[in-house]
């Protein structure tokens, strides 16, 4: 299945406008990194500015952090072991939620 680049970027658009959380971000965010009696518009370049350097560092962290755990994962028996020890992991949690 190929999909534009086009197409991406519009769903991946939508999808960031249409979320309440990066609304409430926002509006969480703005009020008190702003100052009223300066210019508004610089301040807000500078916050955006940013606010997208950090988003764009974190998402290249997660794709770069993606991409090893693929490659590590599909070398030898390291997903068995990673499912192993993902199970055991969970039924710890259980004991524990049993026992407090």
């Amino acid at each position: 299945l190929k999909v534009s680049r086009q197409a991406l970027f519009s769903q991946g658009f939508i999808t960031a406008i249409a979320n309440p959380k990066g609304w409430a971000f926002m509006i969480s965010l703005l009020p008190p990194f702003i100052n009223i009696d300066s210019a508004i518009a610089p301040q807000l370049s500078m916050l955006v500015a940013i606010i997208m350097l950090s988003e764009f560092t974190c998402m290249m962290l997660y794709a770069t952090g993606g991409k090893s755990l693929r490659l590590f994962l599909n070398q030898g028996d390291n997903i068995k072991w990673m499912n192993r020890i993902a199970g055991s992991l969970m039924i710890a949690v259980g004991v524990w939620l049993a026992v407090s």
